[in-house]
């Protein structure tokens, strides 16, 4: 006869087990830092310290944005700034899609909160081992720029590619 603290026990491995499996995917990488009052000023740049070890794998490079639908805008301008484990410093101009010519946001809504996930860079080459620094700037021309909760990066390993995959000339 099994015991209420042992059955809890056993369902709790189970749903970790679980848990696990569906989290498990690629994600070598993922953080959010919240924009203060939602109102994302220039002077407020999120950054995120991102480890690398495996300088043979290619990996996709995600930004993470939270936004309400009150947003007015179709698209954000954000300025990446990338500094390499051997200091080097990358600087990149970037378009975010949020929404198509009708209006409809690309991500997932919650209520009132738009949760988007956007690909900037497929199949990234990640050549030094060591510590990559991230760091977002908006660049839109409205400071404030309202109704941004959150701003984050996410890193995946991309998948390999495949035999059937024809190399161009």
């Amino acid at each position: 006869m099994r015991t209420p603290a042992l059955m809890f026990v056993t369902v709790l491995a189970v749903c970790t087990l679980l848990l696990h499996a569906c989290n498990s995917g690629n994600t070598v990488f993922e953080k959010n830092a919240e924009i203060p009052k939602g109102n994302w000023t220039y002077d407020v740049k999120p950054a995120f310290e991102v480890p690398v070890t495996d300088t043979v794998s290619r990996y996709n490079v995600y930004v993470n944005l939270r936004h309400t639908n009150s947003y007015t805008y179709s698209n954000m301008w954000v300025i990446i700034y990338t500094t390499l484990p051997s200091g080097k410093k990358l600087e990149r101009r970037t378009e975010l899609p949020l929404s198509d010519k009708e209006g409809k946001w690309y991500g997932k809504d919650s209520g009132s909160i738009i949760n988007q996930q956007i690909l900037i860079q497929p199949n990234a080459i990640m050549p030094e081992a060591g510590t990559y620094r991230f760091e977002f700037e908006q660049n839109m021309r409205v400071n404030p720029l309202p109704d941004v909760l959150s701003i984050g990066l996410s890193i995946e390993k991309a998948a390999p590619e495949t035999a059937n995959t024809k190399q161009q000339k």
